[in-house]
Order: structure tokens, then sequence, then C-alpha cells
């Protein structure tokens, strides 16, 4: 109990210091984009089933011309998107129900302009990977036009089809302004 408490005190912390930052990290992130000028984006979260998925079907939705976009994870390969993250998926109008998961590999973390992550856990599995260029990787929360409580775009699965929706309109909003980026 008091272990779970001293994490939620933590986590209660971070956020709000995360808050107190949140302009300045989205102006850098913006700068940085627009500096890098990249040609090729990757979306990377733990499966690759809901989150990842689901931000590269967006963004190529959206994308100009001539900018490469894919999605990876860091566990088990050829799974289909959570029967959720397609129904909500599907009532947006983005259609992936033939996407499968992948492992996300040195050479894609070489060859990727930049690449997004949505969770302080993936940002530790991704700055432990082998090929991996810190430059070019950002936390797509920092993106978020307004703060909304929280850098992190945390994980929907398994949960209920409002916590899909609440965090497919986070993605929207940040692949929205990666998409500026962009262009």
């Amino acid at each position: 109990m008091l272990v779970r408490t001293a994490r939620r005190f933590a986590a209660r912390v971070r956020d709000r210091i995360d808050g107190t930052l949140h302009q300045r990290r989205r102006k850098a992130a913006l700068s940085a984009l627009e500096e890098l000028g990249p040609r090729s984006v990757l979306f990377l979260c733990l499966g690759n089933v809901c989150r990842s998925p689901y931000a590269e079907r967006v963004l190529e939705s959206l994308r100009p011309d001539g900018v490469s976009v894919d999605s990876a994870g860091f566990i088990k390969p050829g799974r289909p998107p959570a029967d959720m993250a397609m129904e909500v998926a599907c009532a947006r109008g983005i259609e992936h129900s033939e996407h499968r998961s992948r492992v996300v590999s040195a050479a894609d973390l070489q060859s990727f302009d930049v690449v997004f992550f949505f969770d302080r856990h993936n940002k530790a599995r991704l700055m432990g990977a082998p090929g991996v260029r810190p430059d070019r990787a950002f936390w797509l929360g920092d993106l978020e036009p307004e703060y909304g409580g929280r850098r992190a775009i945390l994980d929907p699965w398994g949960k209920p089809k409002p916590e899909f929706e609440r965090v497919f309109d986070r993605i929207e909003r940040c692949v929205a302004e990666v998409n500026r980026g962009l262009t």
C-alpha cells in the first residue's frame, strides 16, 4: 500500500512538472521537426496493436506526398490490431484490419528520419535499442497543442471504448502537428 501511494504521488509530481515544461518541449519538438525535414516517420509503442498503427494510419491519411510512414513495437509480431482499436478507428474512417504487428529492428532505427514513442516505458526500451538516434526520437505527447494533464499517451489495450476514444483523440491532435512539421 505504501509503495503504491508513493508511486501515485511520484506520478502526480511528474505530471505537474511535465505540464510546466509542455510548451517549451512542444516548441522544441516542432522546431526539431522543421529543422530535420523528415521524409520518413516511425511510430513505436509496446505491442504495435493499438496506438502506433492508429497513428500510422492517421498520418498516412494526412501526409504530404513523398513521406513514408510505418509503425512497430517491441513484442510479439504478427498480431492484428485489438478489436476495440479497430472498432473505434473504423468509426473515425480509419481502416487498418489488415495490419499485423511487427517488432522494431536496428535497421528501422537507423533508416527512419524520426521516431515517435508514446510513454516512458517505450522510451526506456527505445533508448536501450541498438541503432537508436536519440536526437531523432520524440514523445508524441509533446506535440499536443494544449497540455492534457499527462505527457504520455497511455496504452488503452484491454480498456473500455471511452478510453480508446480518448487516446485516439490525443493521437489525432498530435499527429496533426507532426503533419504540420512535415510540410
